[in-house]
């Protein structure tokens, strides 16, 4: 690289800076007997106001200034490029985390609040919570309408009757119903929860048994063991369950060995698991082999109960673990419950809501817990059936607000049948978009095949914090009272006295006249229900509430959406509308720290985005690193992986490149400085110019696609890559003579000037999406901005023939010369003349920079940033062959590019432009 004014954007780690002075003195100081100050007012440096950093508390007042004109980077991204975006922020505010949270302060004194003062407390509790998170998204520069009426809440009473509405259509289509089914159920919570309420502990320990389980019915296959003991062997990490035994399941195509034991006992176990069934209860011989359905007919002794249950086919019975037979209880497991359902197998469900055993189950288990005592209590009551127990570590679901274990247990639910939706939901997936792109393929197959798995849908949630579903039911006999115009007439009064008249107005209210007179019964009889509907269906109806049309063009989401919100979106609007509600769907990861560990208060490493943006109370240890490094580092790293570190080393790399991104932002808006020009000038563009334009057509055109496939990730790549080199290290390191030195009326200057202003526009617009406060900053500060206009305002178009491949053509190849030059030379190359010898397709390309053969003011002297070119043409070289020598003279005093024609003159450049200026 060269010196003098090649410092200005300094070497490859200071490529951002500049200091006007030190680099006049600098350059002027190299010619003897000049006066160093006697130039200065004939060089064009770079002036703007720009600041060249903003930290501590100047960054957050900033911050907040430009707010006044903004209103995020998926919405500026399409809004930059002309389209009109509807956004409509909104709240989920219903669910136990907020009643949890509501009610936390009082303790056990919230045990005796009514229904209706429980809600009051949640509500002030969302509203208080609404207001705050309203307030950080706005500070982070999020476009929206951020009044009340341009959101939408889902515990507004406009909402929760159109959820009541779109309840009652699901019912008349017979898509939802009451049932007694297994469901997730938290004791610690007391509700029902669904899958993407729960959250996996990887360390959960359970005692697991081996058991043993007489047969009192032998299968054909083995009538020959008639006389003998014959036992099946089943493998459990729930005994608790096994008060709710019905039956056995075997897989039908697996290879079964009936083994003996030293006292003659028989065990049927799958034949490739004999060998670890061995390292457990000691040495058994085979005897037979059978195959799974061979066990059909085969009875044995239920153990609590004694009664004889069936051998059953099970699809999901697998030789991974245990003995290949699995114990069957349809009240406590989704897929047993499947199988009870297809053998005609009773539905037994011991386990109140507290998780504890419940007086049918006997007086030696009633009020048990049975994940503690009461799985103990089974063990040591079937003490003759257990041949081995061990502590077994594994996954095993968890309520994700209480972090306490949950059970499954059959209870009175309500239900979406997603069987019926199955289909239909799988065809729409086939026509929606899966973004990032890189992640596409992965996440489009866990959604269906999350749809195809799932076998229903709970809907019913036992608290108060909701939408209540809106049944009657007979006292005496449960049967369910429900019907469109009574649906009307519950909306009515929610309109007329508020959302808590479900829990506050007598029966006879809520029912009216007209319903107990077509019913022929008495208030008395009736009784409200008192569950309210599932958080998932809350805000899975969103789209019929915010969409004007049924149907967004994208849903953006963390990762565990899949299980949530896409999902719960997907199946009622298949249910309701017959298709999807969303186009394309966009998933992000979750936060973590630099261990790759969530982030908890409990752990202490939580990092508070409101911190990063604002800063600690102490500045010097948590700086205030701005609005934009926050939404650099979420663009930068939050994309293309499931878990994004957020560490203070991320944090200060995201601070780095949005300060590079500044400076070159500063040197672009102080070379626009409007220096006085008497008259106007039409510019001359050097293929330097042209070529950086089709490189800045290329670049918008790549940018909008990132931006369009939602790879934001890459988007910053790109952007920092281009800034860096192909605008800051190319094109401004290799224009500042004609900047600077030209004259003011330079048609020369003016082409280099005209760019830059394009350069700005494009760069300033592509980085907006990403870092508004710093593209609405710079905006501000642009010359052409007289009416300080909001940025995305104001269009702006690249015209096709900025496309030049020709021009590019001859540039690459003068640059592959230029780097061969740099590589030899080993001082300040505008100190060489050099005699380039080239091959004649070479030769043709490159002339296209110097038409004569000898120069020193050819756009090539620019390019290769030497004093003089002498160009040769000739056969048989493959590659350039370059002759460096030192130029005879000295170099121009003012522009130190010239040789000066005689010691302590100016070249005759800047000779003219001084006459000029003294006259």
């Amino acid at each position: 690289m060269s010196a003098g004014l090649g410092v200005i954007l300094g070497q490859t780690k200071n490529l951002f800076s500049y200091n006007t002075k030190s680099l006049l003195l600098r350059y002027v100081q190299t010619s003897e007997n000049v006066n160093p100050k006697k130039y200065t007012a004939s060089i064009l440096l770079p002036q703007t106001k720009f600041p060249s950093r903003i930290s501590g508390k100047k960054r957050v007042d900033m911050d907040k200034y430009l707010l006044e004109i903004l209103k995020d980077i998926t919405i500026r991204s399409k809004i930059i490029r002309g389209q009109r975006v509807h956004f409509r922020p909104g709240w989920d505010c219903h669910g136990l985390p907020i009643e949890m949270k509501a009610l936390i302060s009082l303790k056990e004194s919230a045990m005796n609040l009514t229904s209706v003062e429980i809600r009051q407390k949640a509500q002030k509790y969302a509203n208080e919570a609404i207001s705050q998170q309203r307030d950080v998204f706005m500070s982070w520069g999020i476009m929206a309408d951020w009044k009340e009426s341009g959101c939408y809440f889902t515990h507004h009473t406009s909402y929760v009757i159109n959820q009541l509405r779109q309840f009652i259509t699901l019912y008349e289509k017979g898509l939802v119903n009451r049932d007694f089914k297994p469901v997730y159920w938290s004791p610690s919570s007391r509700t029902a929860l669904a899958e993407s309420e729960l959250e996996y502990n990887e360390q959960h320990v359970s005692k697991s048994a081996t058991i043993r389980l007489l047969l009192d019915v032998l299968p054909p296959a083995l009538e020959s063991l008639k006389g003998h003991p014959v036992y099946a062997l089943i493998w459990t990490t729930t005994p608790w369950t096994l008060v709710a035994n019905e039956a056995i399941a075997f897989a039908e195509d697996v290879k079964y060995c009936v083994a003996e034991d030293s006292e003659m006992n028989f065990y049927i176990v799958a034949e490739n698991l004999l060998h670890k069934i061995q390292e457990k209860i000691g040495i058994l011989k085979p005897s037979i082999t059978i195959t799974g359905t061979e066990l059909r007919g085969g009875r044995y002794l239920q153990p609590i109960t004694g009664l004889s249950s069936p051998f059953v086919p099970g699809s999901h019975v697998t030789t991974a673990k245990g003995t290949g037979l699995v114990h069957i209880a349809p009240g406590h497991g989704m897929d047993d419950f499947l199988i009870g359902l297809a053998n005609k197998l009773p539905v037994l469900s011991l386990v109140d809501e507290n998780g504890c055993y419940t007086a049918d189950a006997g007086p030696d288990l009633v009020g048990l817990n049975v994940l503690n005592e009461g799985g103990k209590a089974i063990l040591n009551k079937i003490q003759s059936n257990v041949v081995h127990t061990e502590n077994y570590q594994h996954s095993y679901p968890y309520d994700w607000r209480t972090k306490e274990p949950v059970i499954v247990k059959a209870s009175k639910q309500w239900f979406i049948n997603t069987s019926a939706l199955k289909q239909q939901a799988l065809d729409s997936l086939q026509n929606v978009s899966v973004y990032p792109v890189c992640n596409s393929a992965s996440s489009t197959n866990s959604l269906t095949q999350q749809v195809k798995m799932r076998p229903y849908w709970c809907i019913s949630r036992q608290r108060v914090w909701g939408t209540p579903i809106p049944v009657l039911y007979y006292r005496d006999t449960g049967d369910i009272i429900t019907n469109r115009d009574w649906n009307e007439r519950l909306c009515h009064l929610m309109q007329k006295y508020g959302l808590d008249c479900w829990w506050e107005l007598p029966i006879e209210k809520l029912a009216g006249k007209k319903l107990l007179r077509e019913l022929e019964v008495d208030a008395s009889e009736l009784e409200r229900g008192q569950d309210i509907l599932d958080i998932w269906f809350d805000s899975g109806i969103s789209w019929s509430t915010v969409l004007p049309d049924g149907k967004a063009d994208l849903y953006l989401e963390g990762i565990d959406q899949f299980t949530g919100w896409f999902q719960s979106s997907l199946l009622t609007s298949i249910a309701l509308q017959g298709a999807a509600p969303y186009k394309s769907l966009f998933a992000h990861g979750f936060a973590v720290d630099d261990k790759g560990h969530k982030m908890s208060k409990s752990l202490g490493n939580v990092i508070d985005p409101e911190e990063v943006t604002r800063g600690g109370e102490d500045l010097k240890k948590k700086p205030a690193y701005g609005v934009d490094t926050l939404r650099w580092w979420v663009a930068s790293h939050g994309t293309q992986h499931t878990l994004v570190p957020v560490t203070e080393k991320l944090l200060k790399g995201s601070a780095e490149s949005v300060q590079k991104l500044r400076l070159i932002f500063r040197f672009l808006l102080g070379a626009l400085h409007p220096y006085p020009c008497d008259t106007p000038i039409e510019p001359e563009y050097h293929y330097l110019d042209k070529y950086l334009l089709h490189q800045l057509y290329h670049y918008d055109k790549r940018i909008e696609t990132l931006y369009s496939n939602y790879e934001y990730h890459n988007a910053c790549r790109v952007i920092i890559h281009f800034v860096a080199n192909t605008v800051s290290a190319l094109y401004c390191h290799l224009i500042k003579d004609r900047l600077y030195c030209n004259s003011i009326n330079s048609s020369h200057r003016a082409g280099a000037v005209d760019v830059i202003s394009e350069i700005l526009a494009v760069l300033t617009r592509s980085l907006a999406p990403i870092l508004p406060h710093l593209a609405e900053e710079v905006w501000l500060h642009h010359p052409d901005n007289l009416a300080s206009v909001p940025l995305f305002h104001s269009a702006h178009n690249l015209p096709k023939d900025w496309d030049q491949p020709s021009i590019a053509k001859v540039i690459e190849n003068a640059l592959d010369i230029k780097a061969a030059i740099t590589k030899l030379a080993t001082i300040n190359t505008w100190e060489l003349a050099a005699t380039i010898t080239l091959n004649p397709a070479q030769y043709s390309i490159v002339t296209a920079l110097q038409k004569d053969e000898s120069s020193t003011t050819s756009q090539l002297c620019e390019l290769f940033q030497l004093s003089a070119i002498t160009l040769i043409a000739k056969d048989g070289i493959e590659d350039a062959v370059i002759d460096l020598k030192p130029i005879e003279k000295s170099l121009c005093a003012r522009c130190y590019r010239y040789p000066e024609p005689q010691p302590g003159k100016l070249c005759a450049r800047c000779d003219d432009i001084i006459s000029h200026l003294s006259t």
